[in-house]
C-alpha cells in the first residue's frame, strides 16, 4: 500500500511540474517556483551609474528581437542604468544548451554605443540562465 502511495505522489509531482514549467517535449523534471531574471548595469569608465538608450538584444541563433517579458506585459526597467535581458517568461525563445545573444546600447551622455555578447540558456531548462556574459557594460 505504501508504495502505491508513493507512486502516486511520485506521478501527481512530475505531471504537475511539467504541465507548469516545462515547454512540449521536454522530460519531466521538478524545478523551482523562482522567476529568473537576466539583467546588466551601464557605468562610466569611473565605475558610476549612466543612463543607455536605443538597447536592442538579438538572439544570434534565431535573429530574433528579445524583449523581456513579466507576467504577460514587458518588464519595465529597474532604472536608467539596469537594464532586463531576459526572464523566465522568455525561456522558450533560447535553446536548452544556450544561445549566443548580443545587446547593443548607447550612453546618454556620450553617446557612445558598445556591443555586448552574452550566451543565454532556456529551452528545456527551469529557468533562463546566463552562461556567460557581463554583470556590467561600461561605456568609455
Amino acid at each position: 500500500m505504501r508504495k502505491c502511495v508513493f507512486l502516486f505522489l511520485l506521478a501527481v509531482t512530475f505531471l504537475g511540474c511539467k504541465k507548469h514549467n516545462q515547454q512540449k517535449g521536454c522530460l519531466a523534471q521538478a524545478c523551482t517556483l523562482e522567476f529568473a531574471s537576466i539583467t546588466v548595469r551601464f557605468v562610466t569608465t569611473e565605475g558610476l551609474p549612466t543612463p543607455g538608450k536605443n538597447v536592442t538584444v538579438i538572439n544570434l541563433r534565431t535573429h530574433q528581437a528579445i524583449i523581456a517579458k513579466g507576467n504577460g506585459a514587458v518588464v519595465p526597467s529597474a532604472g536608467p542604468n539596469l537594464f532586463t535581458i531576459a526572464t523566465d517568461n522568455n525561456k522558450s525563445e533560447f535553446s536548452t544548451e544556450g544561445d549566443d545573444v548580443e545587446l547593443t546600447a548607447t550612453d546618454v551622455i556620450t553617446n557612445i554605443t558598445k556591443t555586448t555578447t552574452f550566451k543565454i540558456s532556456g529551452g528545456c531548462n527551469c529557468h533562463i540562465a546566463k552562461i556567460s556574459g557581463p554583470d556590467k557594460i561600461t561605456f568609455n
